[in-house]
């Protein structure tokens, strides 16, 4: 992948990253973000993809996915949701986190893109949109692989709701989370993990 004018390390891109707001209303529609996706040729279409939604159990349910997938001799891609001490555990192929240098060469090719979206007036990704973007970028060069991705923050509105079909939505157990922005009541906030489900595609829920 190219690199850009600006240089930075894995620890600069990750500072940058941090600088970004984790949590704004303030974000790109589904619908702008599928045109990012097509316009730079980072669109997940036709990768097989399982996508996970819910309150609680998402990750372990993606852990369980990816092990049981790479058990039966498939190669595994897993976004998931938050980290812990780098940004790079959000990342993981065939059950290892992504090196630094891939993880730089992805940040290097959003950063490239930047005055691409400032020219259609798409305006900078926010911090989940970027990581969700890099992930895309990965997975140019491992369309063969099974894709297991979890939701940021509720469903229907989620970045990760750019994927036009996945192969499989999976839904986990449901109570009160991120109220702020999903609702006050368990009804609300499950309509809201619910807006992942896409027609034609099997749903498996708790």
């Amino acid at each position: 992948m190219e690199r850009g004018v600006e240089r930075f390390t894995a620890e600069e891109a990750e500072e940058y990253l941090n600088r970004i707001p984790k949590f704004t209303k303030k974000k790109h529609s589904i619908e702008e973000l599928r045109e990012i996706l097509d316009e730079t040729g980072l669109s997940l279409d036709g990768i097989r993809l399982i996508h996970v939604a819910g309150t609680n159990g998402k990750g372990s349910v993606c852990a369980f996915l990816s092990s049981i997938l790479r058990e039966t001799g498939e190669h595994t891609a897993v976004f998931t949701s938050p980290h812990l001490v780098s940004a790079r555990e959000r990342f993981s192929f065939d059950g290892k986190q992504v090196e630094k240098e891939e993880f730089l060469s992805a940040f290097q090719v959003i950063q490239n893109l930047l005055p691409v979206m400032e020219e259609r007036r798409f305006g900078h990704p926010s911090y989940f949109e970027y990581l969700f973007l890099m992930f895309a970028a990965m997975m140019q060069e491992r369309r063969e692989f099974t894709a297991v991705v979890e939701t940021g923050l509720g469903g229907r509105l989620d970045a990760t709701n750019a994927v036009r079909r996945p192969d499989l939505c999976v839904i986990t157990s449901i109570s009160l989370d991120h109220m702020e922005y999903l609702g006050d009541t368990v009804e609300q906030i499950a309509g809201e993990k619910a807006g992942i489900i896409k027609p034609g595609i099997p749903v498996v829920y708790d």
